[in-house]
């Protein structure tokens, strides 16, 4: 088991999935719709050959929450993926489906920045995800000040329950979760090298430093 929350997304094909649900992760996020989603027929097929994690609905940008709602109580769907400002939160909630908002971090924003966004995040979210990745942004460089420091990402950290996306560079990932107040971590999926086979090595120090030993 791991010591914390992790969040898989991007999950788009069976060697990534059976990866992440063998690490125990508590989320697999599917993506859907957009000219990078999956469809139901694939995800329904993936998701046979897992168990544990729950399942979730990656969603595009600007989707059209009611008829998504819809789609996914009929799939047996109820947690979803999405940008934070995405218009699509109220008829998803309406519906019970339970919300990730999802924030993006570049190089350019600063503490207000991200404060402001997650602020305009629905209150209802049970997470908000912070995806350093999106923007390159390492632990290194917050631990340098840039976008900005350590003590600026504490102020983010203790407004909302927070999943950081970002590249470690080796840092204890149990010691981070200890000093700063994480409610986990995010991991993205991506292509495989050749059909069923792919190398996880920037992954794997992640979860075996977060491993427990019961």
């Amino acid at each position: 088991m791991l010591a914390t929350k992790v969040l898989a997304s991007g999950i788009t094909h069976l060697t990534d999935a059976r990866y992440f649900a063998a690490w125990e992760v508590d989320y697999l996020a599917f993506p859907l719709g957009g000219e990078n989603g999956i469809s139901w027929e694939y995800l329904n097929a993936l998701r046979e050959w897992v168990e544990g994690p729950t399942i979730v609905a990656e969603l595009p940008e600007g989707a059209d929450g009611a008829a998504w709602a819809e789609e996914l109580r009929a799939q047996q769907i109820s947690l979803a993926l999405l940008p934070y400002a995405a218009p699509a939160t109220a008829p998803l909630l309406a519906k019970g489906i339970g919300l990730i908002a999802s924030i993006g971090v570049e190089g350019y924003h600063g503490v207000e920045d991200i404060a402001d966004a997650l602020s305009e995040a629905t209150a209802e979210a049970q997470f908000i995800l912070l995806n350093f990745e999106q923007g390159g942004i390492t632990w290194d460089d917050l631990a340098t000040g840039h976008p900005f420091g350590l003590a600026g990402l504490d102020q983010l950290l203790a407004t909302r329950p927070c999943l950081l996306q970002i590249d470690l560079g080796g840092a204890n990932p149990k010691a981070l979760k200890e000093a700063h107040h994480l409610a986990g971590f995010a991991v993205r999926g991506s292509s495989e090298e050749k059909v069923g086979y792919k190398s996880f090595d920037d992954l794997d120090d992640l979860f075996e430093g977060l491993e427990v030993f019961e």
